[in-house]
């Protein structure tokens, strides 16, 4: 038994305190017993108005344990005072007093021998870090001890180290070529100044000249001295680099085990010389069994410190942090490193089952195998990929959250059984199909071909499974049978994946409109396409609603820019009789000013209000901006019409835009407006008319001679030319 279930086991549950407070404190004192605990403890909680308290602190001397009532695994951090979740997502603070009996206050000052102006969180969480200081003190003491130790028989690296890193760094090392010059007498006695070249090799460390030869920038050469392929960097131009950093690792074995050292290797060259400098980093050593890890406390130092690594793993050391933005870098691993490691991990077996392996992931597969009971299983049976992105690549992937890698069983780990998994698998084995399966499952739908056939076009099984709790089970799938039928014709054995994707909207949107779904009607429509884009226009509307209230203030301001402007409101008010007109399905309205027409195009989110443009037609009787609406709901906007005088339509734009099929049940009626308008009009709006018409035709030509394309919406990639003419509805009969 662990040293705190026993004291739990000899110490009284507290009781809950009289004090009728939100949150309160209750202290009591009794005996703790056990193979290691024996003596008087203290036992303190802290309580809100619930049967249980919310946590529990259990102190006797040195030694206290402590556990969160409404967590079923709680942390150290968890029982952090400072960390007590009181029930309304509020985190209680160590400056807040907790409600005590005077008694109960005394008892626990007395025993921490605190002073009384201290509050109790506080006596309590000063316990609590003393405790754990002390703990951590003598932690570390006894890890320096063990350190100092095992590093007794830490081999030292050969002495043509140097020559070894520079063996490996080929990206970072170069033939320093430093121009100059001597004066040579001839043997006439003619005096000659002779052109040099001082070289100096990063690789070896040779140094030589070359006399009348030019070794050019940036060229390849083999060194003199090394005969290595070197890179030549006159040192006339600005240096490549004045600092340049590498990690490099060194191995060597020892007895049944490893050593494995981690350098940091500093390129610099500063006047005109290549400098190297060595600078030993972390420590690890490893026999296959067990790994220990010694982190360098200083990133640069002669005589390095170093501390013992709480969780040691061997693919750490592979990796070098390097800064905030690129946190991590392999290191230069050289053959003879991984020949090393392999003999000790023995990992060449996992290139049977995953030929695409690289060392970095060999080894972090064996860390793995290490952590996780199944993990070596996993790797076999084809998880590979799926296990290394679960622990590794959490930032970058899909984690998740149903695998269980702590199990014991090969079939605990998914949360299947041996069918249900062969089902789910496939050919490409990911956690995702396996995390689908298990939701499904959930739901309480079985997993068999039959099912997974049904859902297989399905791209989310878990939120479908959710729908189809609240909806369901057998009502639910029989619902999406029969749409898939409605909407595609036949059944053929699967649920059309359109098909649940829009049942699910609809419900969400559904809820989240305060529509009862315990009724079969609302949660069953009969039309489920229909419904669902109904919904959907309505969510739009009011969020083009909202989006218009908080534009207001911008919109008055623009208004009366354009207003001043271009005096829309003076020129609307003499036409307003000639093109506002009553259908009997639809109306049009001619706006009252230039603020009608950015609220217009601010709530249907097309491309008035960006710019001048369509302003500057109507202040020159180019073209107006009218509102096309139904009769039914005259106060919505629907389409936007740009109209030449006349009547003559260039434009028909709604949300976003764009045109919906609804449209097409309303053109006999523009056109029934277009002759009503023939008749109403007067001698100047014939002649803008013609006008008109005339720039229209001019533009077109333009248009289509400079092959002008639309780059964005749904009618990208169209001509320009293409589009206006299509979207053009010219009156019947000419204007004159």
């Amino acid at each position: 038994m662990k040293k705190a279930e026993e004291l739990k086991l000899y110490t009284p549950e507290p009781k809950r305190p009289e004090l009728d407070a939100g949150l309160c404190m209750s202290v009591a004192e009794g005996q703790g017993a056990g193979r290691y605990i024996k003596g008087k403890t203290l036992t303190v909680a802290v309580w809100n108005r619930a049967k249980a308290p919310l946590v529990v602190w259990r102190f006797c001397g040195d030694y206290w344990t402590g556990e969160l009532r409404d967590k079923k695994n709680p942390t150290r951090g968890e029982l952090d005072p400072r960390r007590i979740d009181i029930g309304s997502g509020s985190v209680l603070s160590w400056r807040i007093d907790l409600a005590a009996t005077s008694k109960e206050s005394e008892l626990l000052r007395t025993y921490f021998e605190a002073s009384w102006n201290r509050n109790l969180i506080e006596i309590v969480e000063g316990a609590l870090s003393a405790h754990n200081r002390k703990k951590r003190e003598q932690r570390n003491a006894r890890q320096a001890e063990e350190t100092k130790e095992a590093l007794k028989s830490l081999p030292e690296p050969p002495k043509d180290f140097e020559k070894q890193i520079l063996a490996e760094c080929d990206d970072a090392v170069f033939l320093w070529v430093t121009d100059t010059k001597k004066l040579v007498v001839r043997p006439g006695g003619e005096k000659e100044w002779v052109k040099l070249q001082n070289c100096r090799c990063d690789s070896c460390g040779g140094e030589h000249t070359v006399e009348g030869r030019i070794l050019k920038h940036k060229t390849w050469i083999p060194c003199p001295c090394c005969g290595k392929q070197m890179m030549i960097y006159n040192t006339r131009y600005p240096a490549k680099r004045v600092w340049a950093n590498r990690t490099f690792l060194w191995s060597k074995p020892q007895g049944d085990g490893v050593w494995v050292r981690r350098y940091l290797v500093c390129f610099g060259f500063e006047n005109h010389r290549a400098e190297l400098g060595i600078y030993a980093r972390d420590i690890l050593w490893t026999d296959g069994k067990q790994v220990k890890k010694w982190k360098c406390a200083y990133s640069v130092s002669e005589q390095p410190e170093y501390i013992m690594c709480q969780k040691a793993t061997v693919s750490s050391m592979l990796l070098a942090p390097t800064g905030p933005y690129q946190p991590y870098e392999l290191a230069t691993i050289s053959e003879q490193v991984k020949a090393d490691l392999r003999k000790v991990l023995k990992t060449e077996w996992m290139y049977q089952y995953d030929d695409r392996l690289n060392f970095l992931w060999e080894v972090r597969q064996w860390d793995a195998i290490r952590r996780y009971p199944m993990a070596e299983s996993l790797i076999k049976t084809g998880w590979s990929d799926a296990l290394a992105t679960q622990v590794y690549d959490r930032d970058r992937y899909y984690i998740s959250p149903n695998i269980n890698l702590r199990s014991k069983t090969y079939y605990g780990v998914f949360g299947l059984n041996r069918q249900e998994l062969a089902l789910v698998s496939g050919s490409k084995r990911t956690f995702r199909n396996v995390d689908e399966a298990v939701e499904w499952k959930k739901a309480g739908l079985a997993i068999t071909g039959k099912n997974m056939a049904m859902t297989a076009n399905i791209r989310s099984l878990s939120g479908l499974s959710k729908t189809l709790q609240e909806a369901g089970m057998t009502g639910g799938l029989k619902y999406l049978r029969q749409q898939t039928r409605r909407i595609t014709g036949a059944y053929n054995g699967q649920i059309a994946p359109q098909v649940a994707s829009d049942w699910m909207d609809y419900v969400d949107m559904a809820r989240k409109a305060g529509m009862n779904l315990k009724l079969e009607k609302v949660l069953f429509p009969l039309d489920l396409k229909r419904r669902h884009d109904e919904l959907v226009t309505e969510r739009k509307k009011l969020a083009r609603i909202e989006a218009l209230r908080h534009a207001e203030t911008e919109i008055k301001n623009d208004a009366e820019q354009l207003e001043n402007q271009f005096h829309i409101g003076n020129i609307y008010k003499k036409i307003r009789k000639i093109y506002e007109y009553d259908g009997a399905e639809y109306i049009i309205r001619v706006p009252e000013s230039a603020e009608d027409i950015l609220r217009e195009s601010q709530f249907l989110d097309h491309c008035i209000r960006r710019g001048t443009r369509y302003f500057e037609r109507i202040a020159t009787r180019e073209s107006y901006i009218f509102f096309m609406r139904k009769k039914a709901d005259p106060n919505t906007p629907w389409y936007t019409l740009e109209v030449e005088p006349g009547g003559t339509v260039r434009q028909k734009r709604s949300y976003s835009n764009d045109q919906y099929p609804d449209l097409e049940a309303a053109k006999p009626f523009i056109a029934e407006w277009q002759q009503v308008v023939q008749r109403r009009m007067n001698a100047s709006e014939v002649d803008f008319a013609k006008r008109s018409q005339e720039i229209r035709n001019r533009e077109f030509e333009e248009l289509k001679a400079n092959g002008n394309i639309i780059r964005t919406g749904s009618h990208a990639g169209r001509l320009l030319v293409d589009e206006l003419m299509h979207d053009l509805m010219e009156v019947e009969k000419r204007v004159g």
